[in-house]
């Protein structure tokens, strides 16, 4: 697996809230959600650790086999590389990060768009991942009684049960790491805004000739309010919400909320 994804958002003492603001975006912060999931459980040697990474590379590849998300990697691939190349005449750009940013790009490019591949076709042919597929449908399916070929293998080396992921997984090695280069370059092209949020809630208009793929709202971790961010591709609401102690529900704070603001376009 690749060595991109973290796990949470939460970096210092800040913690980071994201909404995507079109499909596409929503389709890659799925993504990488469960290769968060993968690399964090990969870390550790349980046996429900081994499950769940099996659970979540199936629920890569039904992902990438229910919609088009391969074909949309790809246009923002090609959308990102013609970004780039409008880029190498300006003084302003160091020309060898530009270079390296745009192979990073073609490399992934390369080997997502040729017609041969067919991301999670080896994991999803797998006899043994067809059979553990099946009895995952099943409320504790697999127990060692149920699926004895799941228990025979969970009492493998940890070397072999590694290998044999990397083995399963390779061919979705692309869609993680383009996965990773696209969310990477959205997150890094904007700048912070101090905003506020009178009595929890903010709204803001997107100017007809601007635009936005991803919000981005940083706030304290020792907030007690958290934001529910809800938005289309031409505007955006944030309210923040905090839990009523009486009713466990939650509420809209009616207090003046900071916050830091990116609104993220590559």
């Amino acid at each position: 697996m690749g060595n991109y994804i973290i796990l949470n958002n939460q970096m210092d003492n800040e913690i980071i809230y994201e909404h995507p603001m079109n499909e596409r975006i929503r389709g890659l912060l799925r993504l990488e959600h469960l290769y968060a999931i993968i690399r964090y459980h990969l870390k550790n040697n349980g046996d429900s650790d081994y499950i769940t990474v099996l659970a979540t590379l199936l629920e890569i590849s039904e992902l990438l086999l229910r919609s088009d998300i391969k074909n949309e990697i790809i246009k923002e691939l090609k959308r990102q590389s013609d970004v780039l190349n409008t880029l190498k005449n300006s003084e302003e750009i160091d020309e060898d990060r530009l270079s390296m940013a745009k192979n990073l790009i073609n490399e992934q490019l390369s080997h997502i768009q040729n017609p041969l591949y067919q991301p999670a076709d080896v994991f999803k042919n797998n006899e043994f991942i067809k059979i553990f597929s099946q009895r995952m449908n099943i409320p504790a399916g697999t127990c060692n009684f149920d699926l004895p070929r799941l228990h025979h293998w969970l009492n493998e080396s940890e070397q072999k049960k590694k290998e044999e992921i990397r083995n399963w997984s390779s061919d979705l090695n692309p869609i993680n790491h383009a996965t990773y280069i696209l969310l990477d370059n959205i997150r890094k092209s904007s700048s912070p805004i101090n905003q506020n949020a009178a009595s929890g809630f903010y709204h803001q208009q997107i100017e007809s000739n601007a635009s936005c793929q991803l919000i981005r709202i940083k706030i304290h971790s020792e907030s007690p309010f958290y934001p529910d961010i809800s938005g289309i591709k031409n505007r955006f609401t944030v309210r923040f919400m905090e839990v009523d102690t009486l009713t466990s529900k939650q509420v809209q704070t009616k207090g003046n909320i900071d916050f830091e603001l990116h609104c993220c376009t590559f």
